[in-house]
């Protein structure tokens, strides 16, 4: 049976993150808040989790999630070597923690299972408190909307609890509050940059706009 913490009280944040790092490492799928929207995540560590994930998404292994991490320190291993460039380290100081996707070169050696994905890797630093808590905690998460496919993302843990029941073992509630209005991230095709180049791509443009990005000295295409 699923079970519910509201993380904004300070035991049930302990109690909370504790029981969610167990379900993680068992390979069970939990739903945590974002700066953004609601997302369900699980452990890429864990054999088939990212299977189960994408099942209860009714998503295929080639639209598998994005990976989540408490910051740059958490990176390295994941993408290719050398791909964290001067310009890509600026991106991430300058929009992480927070609603930017940067899409990355993967590891060619990386051990941990991210679905299918063309040789990239997509990496975010959620701006929410609770969530780089769990983050530190366990590790890097495979974390996407709380929603079934085709449907609008979850802006509640109750519109989430709704959607998946008993499917998620734990469910952490942080409230409906949101410093992006429940935008989804921006997404943004960094390998030219992760290179030698100076250009991003915007795959998708969500809480960040491309004129934040163009403001904060980076060349910008659609």
């Amino acid at each position: 049976m699923a079970t519910l913490f509201d993380v904004r009280d300070e035991e049930a944040l302990m109690a909370g993150l504790h029981q969610a790092h167990a379900a993680l490492s068992r390979g069970e799928i939990v739903v945590v808040p974002t700066d953004t929207v609601y997302g369900i995540g699980v452990s890429p560590r864990v054999p088939g989790a990212i299977d189960r994930v994408v099942g209860a998404k009714g998503r295929g292994r080639d639209m598998a999630p994005p990976i989540l991490v408490s910051g740059s320190d958490q990176v390295s291993g994941l993408v290719a070597e050398g791909a964290v460039t001067d310009h890509v380290q600026d991106l991430m100081k300058q929009f992480w923690p927070g609603a930017l996707t940067v899409v990355l070169p993967v590891s060619p050696d990386l051990d941990i299972d991210i679905g299918e994905t063309p040789g990239t890797i997509a990496l975010r630093a959620p701006d929410q408190t609770a969530l780089l808590e769990l983050l530190r905690m366990h590790g890097p998460l495979a974390v996407t909307s709380a929603n079934r496919h085709g449907e609008p993302p979850a802006t509640s843990v109750f519109h989430a609890i709704n959607t998946f029941g008993d499917e998620v073992a734990v469910y952490l509630n942080a409230g409906s509050g949101s410093d992006t209005d429940h935008t989804p991230s921006t997404i943004v095709d960094a390998t030219d940059l992760a290179t030698g180049g100076t250009r991003l791509v915007i795959l998708r443009e969500g809480a960040i706009s491309a004129k934040e990005l163009t403001s904060a000295g980076f060349e910008v295409g659609q």
